[in-house]
């Protein structure tokens, strides 16, 4: 356990969800195989189980909240589809750039419902950090936080004036450390140890991303183990790894109500290929969710890529025919 004194481990960022993530008792079953507690659970738009995230949050509203996210083909559907989603107990919605560029006034309604806005792209740009501490400063109560490390960036924006440098640096932004490994080794470390001193640990957040980070060839383990670089104390390891997720997810008790999505939620998904080997190979994103799910109930024994290996040898021989 990464965590000390028996402090809990809260997971700030997972994907679940059929047919390109995992079925929710996959990851109660990485959740019990590594010591998390909770999590908070995060919708994705080529992938918009809406019901199925709605249903855990229903069954376990001790163990998980949820993330929903911006659907829609015109700006009507996308905020009745945000209210439907908030309505049913949801803590907030995932935006990506394109969202807070194009449609910032959804991230607004979001604020002043009282929920977080969690952005997966790049606050650590002028143009989104701009249009970010907007909302902040015209919703004195929101938090909004950065998915990914925020996006990582030349550390020194974080202390260039700027509209970067004042969203980092208000107490109702935080980030969560996320994609371990899905950037640069010495770029996303250096890009932390920024974060550190320009947020505190009381600002971090960590999230395992799974499945995807089964996907890069990664574990669990691996990703909590990163942060020891960082050499945070005892006290800022249980901020990071749950006393800071716990308090702005899990402060209050959520009281979940029925679901009433204006349309299928299905019928608005993006098809977006699943870039499952770190060199880009898409493969379709059923074939992603069905793999994780196989090598999950096979023991998770090693690494999602040793599996396939397994997988693809017991395969070929019969194609090869």
């Amino acid at each position: 356990m990464p965590t000390d004194e028996g402090r809990p481990l809260v997971d700030a960022y997972a994907h679940v969800g059929l047919p390109r993530f995992q079925h929710i008792d996959d990851y109660r079953s990485v959740m019990a195989a590594d010591g998390i507690d909770q999590a908070v659970l995060c919708l994705f738009d080529s992938c918009p189980d809406v019901a199925g995230v709605h249903t855990a949050l229903h069954r376990w509203p001790d163990t998980f909240r949820v993330l929903g996210v911006p659907l829609g083909t015109d700006d009507k559907e996308r905020e009745a589809g945000i209210e439907a989603q908030l309505d049913a107990g949801f803590s907030g919605i995932r935006f990506a750039d394109s969202d807070v560029l194009e449609r910032p006034w959804l991230l607004d309604l979001v604020a002043a419902r009282g929920r977080v806005g969690i952005v997966c792209g790049r606050p650590s740009t002028p143009e989104i950090a701009r249009e970010m501490l907007a909302v902040l400063e015209r919703h004195p109560g929101a938090h909004l936080v950065g998915g990914h490390f925020a996006g990582a960036a030349d550390p020194r924006v974080l202390t260039k004036p700027g509209p970067v440098a004042d969203l980092f640096a208000q107490p109702r932004f935080s980030v969560v450390f996320s994609r371990h490994g899905g950037y640069p080794a010495g770029v996303i470390g250096e890009w932390a140890r920024a974060l550190v001193a320009t947020c505190g640990w009381e600002r971090l957040l960590w999230g395992s991303e799974a499945p995807v980070l089964f996907w890069r060839n990664e574990t669990v383990a691996t990703a909590l183990a990163w942060v020891d670089q960082l050499e945070p104390t005892a006290e800022e390891r249980a901020a990071f790894f749950g006393g800071n997720t716990r308090r702005l997810y899990f402060g209050e008790p959520v009281h979940p109500a029925d679901l009433r999505m204006p349309f299928d939620a299905w019928e608005r998904a993006r098809p977006i290929p699943a870039g499952v080997w770190g060199s880009g190979l898409p493969v379709e994103q059923s074939i992603a969710g069905r793999l994780v799910q196989s090598w999950l109930r096979s023991g998770a024994q090693g690494t999602l890529g040793e599996y396939a290996q397994t997988v693809l040898d017991q395969a070929l021989p019969a194609l090869e025919k």
